[in-house]
């Protein structure tokens, strides 16, 4: 292991979101019964195009939910319901979760809207608030987001994020673009 290397620890467990508000939102631990409005997103050609889904498949829908849940007890990181505060809609899964980025383990901020919340400032409210919260709570000296190639709306929201493009990585076994922001 290398100097570089030994600077990006992380603190675990990662602390709960869950609870956690912004001015709009409300984060909230995700559960299997939100298959009844995540579909929303499985059903949308757009919203899953850089994902390994098939197009409107319920067991990717729960496959999805499910790989979030189990990495709770691993090391509490996890994607989290966003709730719409006003009226309590959901509106996307949003959250902190540990990768491995070429033998680096790297804390990402995650984010995935549903279709009917695009353009509304989500994701990008929800992912400063995981910054603040992942500098508030020490779990790194910096976060980073994963974003294949051609994702310009997450682009958009690294940046507005604070974040810079640092350099291409492979991520289970797929080429993305790292940008980072340090706390």
């Amino acid at each position: 292991m290398d100097v570089l290397q030994l600077c990006w620890v992380i603190t675990y467990p990662i602390p709960f979101l869950a609870g956690h508000t912004t001015e709009r939102l409300l984060f909230r631990h995700a559960t299997l019964d939100d298959r009844s409005w995540w579909m929303e997103y499985h059903n949308n050609a757009e919203a899953i195009r850089f994902m390994p889904f098939a197009l409107g498949s319920y067991e990717d829908c729960t496959r999805f939910i499910q790989w979030t849940l189990d990495r709770i007890p691993r090391d509490g990181s996890c994607l989290n319901a966003i709730i719409e505060r006003s009226t309590g809609k959901p509106v996307a899964m949003i959250g902190l979760l540990t990768q491995e980025v070429e033998r680096t383990t790297e804390l990402e901020i995650g984010y995935h809207v549903l279709p009917s919340a695009w353009g509304k400032g989500y994701a990008t409210e929800a992912a400063i608030a995981c910054k603040e919260f992942a500098r508030k709570h020490r779990l790194a000296p910096s976060v980073v987001s994963l974003i294949d190639e051609g994702n310009s709306k997450s682009v958009a929201v690294a940046e507005r994020n604070g974040m810079y493009f640092e350099r291409k990585v492979i991520h289970r076994d797929e080429e993305v673009m790292l940008y980072r922001i340090a706390l």
